[in-house]
């Protein structure tokens, strides 16, 4: 999938059209589509997952990037961004002050950590 794509649709899931009512987030990505079978599709983003809430989010993207790299050199940055979002994702939605201006806002810092990582 396009990174751009994918983006787009989550921030209409995040975001919604305009409207005057509440938007409610319908739900993350499906990581089984996002996260290629060479990197080990969803079960490798239900890990991630799990990473980037228990510690140091910078250090889990920096290795992430390598584990990705390693297991598939022909990766994507836009593939690798994809599936570092989807697995941040439920991390968002959980959040207690999520709503959809936090989550936009929570996504673009963590889009930017990732472009800072990918251009090392």
């Amino acid at each position: 999938m396009d990174g751009r794509i994918f983006l787009g649709s989550l921030a209409l899931i995040l975001g919604g059209c305009s409207s005057s009512k509440p938007v409610t987030v319908v739900g993350c990505p499906d990581a089984a589509a996002v996260a290629p079978a060479s990197i080990g599709g969803a079960g490798y983003v239900a890990g991630l997952t799990g990473r980037l809430g228990d510690g140091n989010r910078e250090n889990v993207v920096e290795e992430a990037v390598k584990e990705m790299r390693r297991m598939d050199p022909a990766i994507s940055p836009d593939a690798m961004t994809n599936v570092l979002i989807a697995a941040d994702c439920p991390l968002a939605v959980a959040r207690p002050d999520h709503d959809a201006s936090a989550d936009r806002a929570r996504i673009a810092q963590f889009r930017a950590q990732i472009d800072q990582i990918l251009l090392q």
